[in-house]
């Protein structure tokens, strides 16, 4: 998601800082990505889930 700034006045004051999170993460998460920095976020959706063995029954 990118800031826009017209929008970003007429939002609450938490929604501009959730805002600006969003788009410090995602920068980071693609940063990671070029870098090939192992363990990024695309990785972990990649890797199948893994259930305990002790897992108790839904």
């Amino acid at each position: 998601m990118k800031a826009n700034p017209d929008r970003h006045d007429q939002l609450p004051e938490h929604q501009r800082i959730a805002d600006l999170v969003d788009d410090m993460e995602d920068r980071l998460a693609a940063e990671r990505e070029a870098k090939g920095i192992a363990g990024n976020a695309s990785e972990r959706k990649q890797e199948e889930q893994v259930e305990p063995d002790d897992q108790a029954p839904e």
